[in-house]
């Protein structure tokens, strides 16, 4: 599975050594699109805040290109970061699987707020990291999109374009919500 991992840099910068465990987990049998977070956890956190505007803006080209790739996206979510929540939302936009992992009493109360079925809220401590990151695991890959390529007329292309510019909706996710609400109302299916 392609993994997109990040946190909080304040965050690893108070516990590398958790950090540093939790990138392990995930690298067992997946490949890691960013080393971020390790680095960080390794070598320290440098002040992005401080960072030229060319290193920033990087580091934005580069998360989204992580997003685009990743079969699903981990976030450590226990503290308060609109950066986190920016990149959550990108990710469930792009209906990408996402796994907020977050301390025991630390549940982003935000992120909690979101209703999405391929948001998966996992707590953990310190002595279960390992096994609640395996069980995320699963849950995820069971959630990852299947590409599905089908041939539509000239007419069709221009409507779906024209709904993607007019509505900012991505046309595979409307032709994806078209099939869920025709799902929800054939009662065939249901019985089935």
């Amino acid at each position: 599975m392609k993994i997109y991992f990040i946190a909080s840099s304040r965050l690893v910068a108070v516990e590398p050594k958790l950090y540093e465990r939790m990138y392990q987990c995930l690298e067992a049998g997946n490949k890691m699109l960013s080393d971020k977070v390790l680095k960080w956890a390794k070598m320290g956190v440098k002040d992005i805040q401080s960072a030229p505007l060319k290193v920033k803006v990087d580091n934005y080209v580069q998360s989204m290109k992580c997003i685009k790739k990743a079969d699903v996206m981990i976030v450590e979510a226990s503290g308060h970061s609109m950066s986190l929540g920016y990149l959550i939302s990108k990710a469930l936009d792009s209906s990408k699987p996402v796994i907020a992992l977050h301390k025991v009493n630390q549940m982003p109360s935000f992120i909690k707020g979101i209703i999405d079925s391929k948001l998966i809220m996992m707590e953990y401590d310190e002595k279960n990291m390992e096994e609640v990151v395996e069980m995320a695991m699963k849950k995820a890959n069971s959630l990852i999109d299947v590409r599905f390529n089908f041939f539509v007329n000239p007419k069709i292309l221009s409507y779906l374009d024209w709904v993607a510019q007019k509505k900012m909706v991505p046309r595979s996710v409307f032709l994806r919500n078209l099939i869920e609400k025709e799902m929800k109302k054939d009662a065939q299916y249901r019985e089935e």
